[in-house]
């Protein structure tokens, strides 16, 4: 049975733990601004897709910032700004002394990327600026490494989908520095080698890419960090629905890594403004068996529940179940696997665009 993990869990930890620091933070006028894009009307329908999913996200930036006594500016610019323009209003930010922190909601027009390049770079909370960053990766990386952390201590094989995106990047960056060495996979690689991984993180921003073919019963944790918005409100992530019940545990899609992304935002931002040693939130991992243990471990549980099962089946006749029978769990249980090996095509992942899942 599928353990969930929590991100709002993880959110309303930081909240607590932060909290006490409101009272400080107010009355300093310290600032964080948090700037985006609109789409055109004209504008592809997937690009109006991850603008969306960035308005998203930057709200929940502000509400996290806001919820320590920061002030946030919260920054719209419209369809057809310039270069100019944005230039100004990211220089206006870098010169003023009261913002603290700086964050630009990926992706930004392609035209206007390099203007990023000219943030502060001591104000550059989110790693923007890769190397220029006082931070080795984006909060969104960071928090997703912090989740898989406590399933990998015995250096597991770990598998990142989108490897060679913005968020994927900083994944792999994070786990090689631990020790890992990841298996990466980005546009053209075979996704069906995830089912060797004992961690899966999939970072892609493509809904549904992997599926019950692609999802194993012995996978340990699966970390889906995707995040599409959809015509009727609803969000997808990059794990399908029916694949769900399959790991031993996953982040889920809305609730997942997006509230641990702003956790990781909070603990940040009170480390570098108001105290250095500041707690960390942590993740508890849910229970789950080692990959030669696991299969060890189910043969013999469904070995020794086959005689009561079938006794119960003789108990029960042909009348069905019987009267007062307890109802089932509501939790998600494991959802039908593809054959171990299928002929013709198999998904690949689609080509990513410069900036990575918004979240």
């Amino acid at each position: 049975m599928t353990e969930l993990v929590s991100g709002r869990d993880v959110l309303r930890q930081a909240r607590e733990l932060y909290a006490h620091y409101r009272p400080a933070v107010q009355p300093t006028g310290m600032k964080v601004a948090v700037i985006r894009f609109t789409p055109a009307a004209t504008d592809p329908p997937d690009w109006r897709v991850r603008l969306e999913a960035s308005r998203i996200s930057a709200e929940q930036k502000i509400k996290s910032f806001e919820h320590l006594g920061f002030r946030a500016d919260h920054v719209v610019l419209p369809p057809g700004v310039g270069r100019g323009e944005f230039r100004e209003v990211l220089e206006g930010y870098n010169a003023d002394p009261a913002t603290r922190a700086i964050i630009v909601q990926f992706p930004p027009p392609r035209d206007l990327a390099p203007v990023v390049d000219g943030m502060d770079p001591a104000k550059d909370i989110d790693a923007l600026l890769k190397g220029r960053s006082p931070y080795p990766a984006c909060a969104t990386a960071e928090g997703i490494y912090r989740v898989a952390e406590p399933f990998a201590t015995d250096r597991p094989a770990i598998a990142v989908v989108g490897s060679k995106g913005f968020v994927g990047q900083g994944v792999v960056t994070m786990l090689r520095a631990d020790g890992h060495d990841p298996m990466t996979l980005d546009h053209g690689d075979r996704l069906e080698r995830v089912r060797d991984a004992d961690i899966v993180i999939s970072v892609t921003g493509s809904p549904g890419i992997l599926t019950p073919d692609h999802i194993q019963p012995h996978h340990r944790v699966v970390i889906d960090s995707g995040f599409v918005p959809q015509a009727d409100g609803s969000v997808r992530g990059d794990v399908r629905a029916e694949a769900y019940g399959i790991p031993q545990n996953l982040t889920p899609v809305p609730g997942g890594i997006g509230p641990v992304e702003m956790a990781t935002l909070m603990e940040r931002v009170v480390r570098q403004e108001v105290d250095p040693d500041v707690v960390s939130w942590k993740v508890t991992p849910g229970p789950y068996l080692e990959r030669a243990r696991f299969t060890t471990d189910r043969t013999a549980a469904t070995t020794a529940a086959v005689p009561s099962i079938a006794a119960a089946a003789r108990l029960r006749g042909a009348a069905g179940p019987a009267a007062g029978a307890p109802p089932t769990s509501a939790q998600p249980t494991a959802a039908p696997r593809g054959p171990a090996h299928q002929t013709g095509p198999r998904p690949q992942l689609p080509p990513q665009g410069g900036g990575g899942p918004s979240h």
